[in-house]
């Protein structure tokens, strides 16, 4: 499984509205996912195209919103 489906398939199964990230290496993120408050799942994210989306759309303390999420989803659906 591609890094970038098995991302996809994770936030699509825990439908979450916040993900938090944590560096763990130059090129590794740790990824928490978040529903209503509540951790429901975490990925780790090796693939430099993914993390640099991430990146982009990090709010204050490494956090996506729901609506970064949402442009995530849009972004890679369409690859």
């Amino acid at each position: 499984m591609s890094e970038l489906k098995e991302f996809l398939d994770k936030l699509s199964a825990c439908d979450c509205n916040l993900v938090v990230l944590t560096l763990i290496s130059a090129n590794r993120v740790y990824c928490r996912l978040f529903k209503d408050g509540q951790y429901i799942d975490r990925v780790f994210v090796n693939d430099p195209l993914i993390v640099t989306e991430l990146y982009k759309l990090c709010g204050r303390g490494e956090e996506i919103d729901a609506d970064g999420i949402a442009k995530l989803r849009q972004k890679f659906i369409a690859v």
